[in-house]
């Protein structure tokens, strides 16, 4: 396991280190799907807000 820099080897350090890597896969596995399938992204994008009836937005 890596050290963060100042950081000792307790259990709060390894929480955050294993929180790190968890968050480093799934932003590399969102990377990869919107260079994969970017029309699906732009899919995505383009739909309307679920909250836009709370707020009285038309799409």
């Amino acid at each position: 396991m890596s050290a963060i820099s100042g950081a000792g080897q307790g259990p709060v350090s390894q929480f955050v280190v294993t929180n790190k890597q968890m968050t480093e896969q799934v932003i590399t596995e969102k990377i990869r799907e919107a260079t994969n399938d970017p029309a699906k992204r732009i899919r995505e994008l383009q739909q309307p807000s679920p909250f836009s009836q709370f707020i009285d937005i038309k799409a």
